[in-house]
């Protein structure tokens, strides 16, 4: 490809609400261009790269038995509320109807068409197992679309599914999809940690994500120092030590807290650490009022909330809901509430003396003891966080930012029983399909790899996933002799089947130089009056590893041997 006839144009600076590396490096480089907030296009340099990235995850998932195909991005209301999931995936849904009036949704998921098809087309046992996958465009309503190309409103996923039997079966799918990703991601040239997350509104109760750690990532990731425990804060647990139990604990009383509203205001005032008091959470789950009661130096996680109750939807209360509880805000407490479905953290220790709020203005309860002055609903649901003790082995828990770049799900009979997608067992019985849901956002992936590796001039690509191989710039473009031998390298390039971006422009060797650190091929070859005098080219890695000079005769074979070896290296 000779790059004046590129298109794309590089940009000296990016703009200034860009702030991950990926993000500005994929704007300046051409890679990439902004249609609307969420929306991008993926310009040649960038499509190349998507498209290798493709490559890559399709052999994976072939390797592991997948079949290719491809379902439609349009899908018909129908589907999802059998499902259930038209009204829980609301706010993040693209909608329409078409001219008679029905409904459709662009899908950002496709269990629900997956296991449509599957109803019709799986009969017998003998049929299972079968994994199949596709990438296909979806769209997403997201609310604050940030990073470039790691939070869209549209972007190009490779799903795949598991239909199984029985849960061995979905076990053994499980542990595929588990190892596929990881030769991916290795081969992409990223850094991946399977962690255990949230399943949310996928279904089922197992799930794990694939993240990168990035600074500045949107997760929160909790990592045991041993290295036996890693899980994303929406599902991360810790090891709760209990305070003790107290005898003898004086009936609660109440105090007067005038003005005193926050945690850290009680605190202050009443000279008692923040994890003396109890911290109530007014909130309506799915439209019924909860007040969920924390310790105090805890905060509510919400994707917990909902996973532990199996709520759809979680609202902060009005002061309607404060007046219909019988409390007023900033001082409501457990004891004495109306109408209000009780939750209460597992962080709270029965038979410990707190304070509380006593629901009434500028009042608090002190010696507020649970199990004696009130009940609830006992449930995991607040934040852990930088410090706490491991549930498994009791080691320190850090805390790390990361990029989710895959997800895999156990999904089991979730969709299969709403759908009816059902088989004929050996028995002669005929059982819900076993399924799971396994994704890779391609666009998301592409930005970890910058993330990955950049340096302050710019991009630095894997050999396996640049967009070109190799970069040859002459110096200048209007030296006939110049031009003449790196026309001829460009020849024995295209020959050998070397992807090469050939920089043919006329433009000064600084900006050359700037445009070929920002693009960040893997290989760079110089042809100028300098190397032409001795009847070479010089030949440098962009990652700095080696800087060389080879005769012009010898460059094409020397190059495509580099380019072998790092390939061979990439799928080792």
């Amino acid at each position: 490809m000779r790059q004046s006839h590129l298109f794309g144009r590089t940009l000296r600076a990016a703009p200034s609400d860009a702030q991950l590396a990926s993000h500005k490096l994929l704007l300046r480089g051409a890679f990439v261009r902004q249609v609307a907030a969420g929306i991008w296009t993926l310009e040649p340099l960038g499509f190349r790269v998507a498209k290798k990235l493709e490559q890559i995850i399709r052999e994976e998932i072939d390797r592991i038995g997948g079949q290719e195909m491809s379902m439609p991005v349009i899908n018909p209301a129908t589907l999802w509320q059998e499902s259930g999931r038209w009204d829980s995936l609301e706010p993040n849904a693209f909608r329409f109807r078409d001219h008679d009036g029905r409904d459709f949704m662009i899908a950002f998921t496709h269990e629900e068409i997956v296991t449509a098809h599957a109803r019709e087309d799986i009969v017998s046992y003998r049929q299972l197992p079968i994994i199949v996958y596709h990438f296909q465009t979806k769209g997403r309503d997201e609310a604050r679309p940030r990073g470039g190309l790691v939070r869209v409103r549209e972007f190009v996923m490779k799903d795949s599914y598991s239909i199984d039997r029985d849960f061995a079966g979905l076990d053994a799918a499980y542990e595929k999809h588990r190892d596929a990703y990881a030769r991916i991601f290795a081969r992409a040239g990223v850094r991946a940690l399977m962690v255990e997350s949230d399943p949310g509104n996928m279904g089922g109760d197992v799930a794990h994500e694939f993240q990168v750690l990035v600074e500045g990532g949107e997760d929160r990731i909790l990592i045991c120092e041993n290295g036996d425990y890693r899980a994303n804060a929406d599902k991360a647990t810790r090891k709760i030590e209990p305070a003790l139990s107290q005898n003898g604990v004086p009936k609660a009383s109440r105090i007067a807290t005038p003005g005193a509203s926050t945690i850290d205001q009680l605190s202050a005032s009443l000279k008692e650490p923040s994890d003396r008091f109890l911290k109530t959470v007014l909130v309506k789950l799915d439209g019924d009022i909860a007040a969920v009661v924390l310790p105090g130096d805890r905060e509510l996680n919400e994707a917990k909330l909902k996973a532990r109750l199996g709520a759809k939807e979680v609202r902060f209360a009005t002061d309607a809901d404060f007046s219909r509880a019988g409390s007023v805000a900033g001082f409501i407490g457990p004891v004495g509430l109306r109408n209000a479905r009780l939750i209460v953290d597992a962080g709270v220790s029965r038979g410990a003396s707190y304070i509380a709020g006593a629901n009434v203005k500028d009042a608090h309860l002190r010696d507020v003891v649970l199990g004696r002055d009130f009940e609830g609903e006992v449930a995991d649901v607040h934040d852990a966080r930088e410090g706490d003790r491991c549930p498994r082995c009791g080691g320190k828990l850090t805390m790390h930012r990361g990029i989710e770049v895959g997800n895999i799900f156990k999904l089991g009979t979730f969709y299969s029983e709403k759908l009816n997608a059902m088989y004929l067992d050996e028995d002669g019985a005929r059982k819900p399909l076993v399924m799971g849901s396994y994704g890779i956002g391609v666009g998301r992936l592409l930005a970890t790899v910058v993330e990955e590796h950049h340096d302050d001039k710019g991009i630095i690509w894997p050999m396996a996933v640049a967009p070109f191989q190799v970069h040859l710039l002459t110096l200048p473009h209007t030296d006939e002799r110049v031009r003449a031998a790196a026309d001829q390298l460009y020849a024995e390039f295209e020959q050998a089947g070397v992807e090469v971006l050939y920089d043919d422009r006329e433009d000064s060797a600084g900006v050359k130089f700037a445009d070929a650190d920002l693009i960040g091929l893997p290989i760079r070859v110089i042809v100028s009056r300098r190397t032409i005098e001795k009847g070479e080219a010089e030949v440098r890695l962009r990652d700095g590893s080696k800087e060389l000079f080879a005769p012009l005769d010898r460059v094409e074979r020397g190059v495509k041997t580099m380019i072998d070896e790092r390939l061979a290296a990439a799928t080792a």
